[in-house]
């Protein structure tokens, strides 16, 4: 009997006490889905139900009369936030209250990963940055302007000689693009041929694959340290094999090496990264660092450059119109440029800048991003006029899908519609709306890479070819839960026919 009493007894404490903790956001008058046990509100996603973003968007779309929503992290209380004006101050006005990412991986187990701009906080990223930046200036995108031009070129004659993508077959659009900007990383950022056009499965292929493409258990472990945090540092989870880590420190190594002996000057981010170990001051590169930043184009500008362009091919493949006009702006650029597209021609072409970022607003590479309060913020929702402070240590949601399909914001918001983006159109976007980079000083640093290569690489295949969708592409589209980026579920199958 006493034993029956001590359980029910330890029951009611644990009940109790988690009833305090789901609590949290009911007596700051903020309103939210009701948490499920132990799990929060992302038992979905621990099932891999759905992706963490997904949720997100559901959960914007269901609470549009909020300015934020409390939500639980098993029992740790996240804010997401639907407001646009709180949005600019997590982003920008306030952004030394919100300066660090919310992620949390081991810096023993990730030797690489764990120096990414992406992951560093607090004034270690902040000097990292400063020294980074100097590196995406347009000056320097115009150093690596002839790679991207060879190989979309290249992209041409590789298309052509597939006959599955012009005999009615189809081809992926992911795998194709994959290839293009493969070839590029190898090229502007290690300085090797990664010969993705040549070789079916490339050695730089093998490389960036194992290094990006998590296993079945890897990808349960992310979803179980999203949800429980503390797992990560208890189990830390290596997000790429030491093998792997070693051989792109091998890379870098004896390529700046080989290039030290022969005196070899290359034009490309390798170089550019080199240098930071002579002249930086205020912190100490050294080949791990150099590695770590390079490797992280294999992230920007080949994994997630890879799928925006996957996007825009198919959006031009079934909005016929839009690819027309496309193609008679990128037609004349070649036409008064003698037959070539220099870079200030492609960086000012409008209608171009309007189908990209009209793709990026329909299907951003990352459905969500989540930010960290870093000193305790007061804000004032407009629902309430009740001033409610955000504590420091608070995950914070930014819900990217929910905020680019808001019709609210965008009219017609599953519309393909490129003039959004174009001329006095683009200026009446409410900032705070738009985030398929982030937003701020913590926006994506490699951004201004990724576009230039799909913008040379887009306008070399629409002036070659007419797109058109196959019938393997599965329609509506539906996304993979278990991918943390947006990924397509059955591909994006393309026709190309050439255009003579």
């Amino acid at each position: 009997m006493l034993l029956l009493m001590l359980i029910i007894l330890a029951i009611s404490i644990v009940y109790y006490f988690v009833h305090l903790k789901y609590q949290y956001w009911t007596k700051r008058g903020v309103v939210g889905p009701r948490p499920k046990f132990f799990v929060g509100n992302l038992g979905g996603c621990l099932l891999l139900k759905t992706s963490p973003g997904d949720l997100y968007s559901n959960i914007y779309k269901e609470y549009h009369h909020k300015s934020i929503v409390g939500l639980y992290r098993s029992f740790t209380p996240m804010l997401l936030i639907r407001d646009p004006e709180l949005i600019k101050e997590v982003t920008t006005k306030s952004f030394s209250h919100f300066h660090d990412n919310d992620i949390d991986i081991d810096k023993d187990a990730n030797l690489i990963f764990a120096k990414n701009p992406f992951t560093l906080k607090g004034e270690e990223w902040k000097v990292v940055r400063a020294q980074l930046t100097p590196c995406f200036t347009s000056g320097k995108m115009k150093w690596l302007y002839p790679y991207l031009e060879e190989n979309s070129a290249q992209l041409v004659q590789f298309v052509q000689s597939l006959p599955e993508a012009t005999n009615g077959k189809g081809y992926e659009a992911k795998e194709l693009a994959t290839r293009f900007t493969l070839n590029n990383v190898g090229d502007c950022v290690f300085g090797v041929k990664a010969k993705c056009f040549e070789e079916e499965n490339s050695e730089f292929r093998q490389l960036a694959r194992e290094f990006l493409t998590p296993g079945s258990w890897s990808i349960l472990a992310i979803f179980v340290a999203t949800i429980f945090p503390v797992v990560m540092k208890i189990f830390p989870i290596r997000f790429a094999s030491k093998a792997v880590e070693n051989k792109l420190l091998e890379i870098v190594s004896d390529t700046l090496s080989y290039r030290e002996g022969k005196k070899i000057i290359r034009n490309d981010f390798l170089h550019i990264l080199s240098q930071l170990k002579k002249t930086s001051k205020d912190y100490e590169f050294t080949d791990v660092d150099v590695t770590a930043h390079a490797a992280g184009f294999f992230a920007d500008g080949y994994e997630t450059s890879s799928i925006v362009m996957s996007f825009v091919l198919f959006e031009l493949s079934v909005n016929p119109e839009a690819q027309s006009k496309l193609r008679e702006e990128i037609n004349k650029a070649f036409e008064e440029n003698d037959h070539k597209l220099p870079y200030e021609v492609l960086k000012a072409l409008p209608y171009l800048d309007g189908v990209i970022n009209e793709t990026l607003r329909i299907h951003p590479p990352a459905l969500s991003l989540q930010k960290l309060c870093t000193e305790a913020f007061t804000y004032t929702p407009k629902e309430t006029n009740r001033s409610m402070v955000i504590e420091k240590d608070t995950p914070i949601i930014l819900p990217v899908s929910g905020l680019h399909k808001d019709p609210q914001y965008f009219e017609s918001p599953e519309s393909f519609k490129p003039e959004r983006f174009v001329g006095e159109n683009k200026e009446t976007i409410k900032k705070g709306t738009f985030l398929p980079f982030g937003e701020g000083p913590r926006a994506c640093l490699g951004q201004r890479f990724g576009l230039l290569q799909i913008k040379v690489g887009l306008s070399y295949i629409v002036k070659n070819f007419e797109l058109s969708v196959n019938n393997k592409t599965k329609l509506p589209l539906k996304y993979d839960p278990t991918n943390i980026l947006i990924t397509p579920i059955g591909g994006l199958w393309i026709d190309f026919k050439k255009i003579t």
